[in-house]
Parts: C-alpha cells; structure tokens; sequence
C-alpha cells in the first residue's frame, strides 16, 4: 500500500525537481548563449570579474516554488539580465520581469537589465562604471 507523502514532503520532491530540471536547463541555455551574452562573458572575464552564469534558483515565495534561471551572477548576489527588447518589451513580458525581479529582490539579489543594444553600444568602460555602481557599496556624499 502506498503512503501518503505529507505536504512537506510534496514540497521537497517539488523543489528537488525543479532543481535538477535547472541544472538540464541551465546546460542548454550555456551551450545555446546568444551573442549578446558571449560579449558580455568575455567582458567580465578581461576584466577578472567573478561570475557565474547561467544560474538556476528555486524561489519559494509564492504557493509553489518557482525556477529561474539567471543569467550572470555576480559578487554580492547582483543579477545581470541581457534582454532582448523584442522579447522583454511586450506588456506582458515586462510584467512577468517586474514580478520576477520582486521576487529575486525578496531572495536578497540586486537585478540590473540591460538590452542587447546596450551590450553592442556602450564601451567597456561605460559597462565597467555601470557595474560599479551597482557593485559598490554606497558612498555618502558631504
């Protein structure tokens, strides 16, 4: 006979999946980056910022754990997304981002977007000033 798993256990098998199925995601979305994303790894590699890429998390904030699959980690868990504004630009998309981000931010991340003409259109010291104001600490100004 069959026992019931109780809903905490329904929950581990829940978040143990979407962990493994991020792990396969996540291999697939390395071996399929864009070109967008190459530029931008290969940037933070001569530059020697740490990273990773290609991140999945499991976020249980909601009535059921969700799976994102980040795209750039970097120190003091600060998310770099590369968008594509053909996909990220529709209401609905934005929407979907700005519920995602909410819910990253809650996990203790700091999200910045850019676009893939962003990526194409500043120079590496504009991305390099960019990420330093989002990786430093705040300074006070007197």
């Amino acid at each position: 006979m069959k026992t019931k798993l109780t809903n905490k256990e329904k929950l581990k098998n829940k978040i143990e999946f979407l962990e493994e199925l991020g792990k396969t995601r996540s291999k697939s979305l390395i071996t399929r980056a864009t070109k967008w994303e190459l530029q931008f790894l290969s940037f933070l590699k001569r530059n020697n910022i740490k990273f990773s890429f290609q991140v999945p998390v499991v976020v249980n904030k909601l009535k059921a754990p969700q799976l994102f699959i980040l795209d750039f980690v970097l120190q003091d868990n600060i998310i770099v997304e590369i968008d594509s504004i053909k996909y990220h630009g529709s209401k609905e998309q934005i929407k979907a981002d700005n519920r995602r981000t909410k819910l990253l931010r809650k996990e203790g991340y700091s999200i910045l977007r850019l676009y893939n003409a962003q990526i194409e259109k500043y120079s590496e010291k504009e991305l390099l000033e960019i990420l330093q104001i989002r990786v430093s600490p705040p300074t006070i100004l007197k």
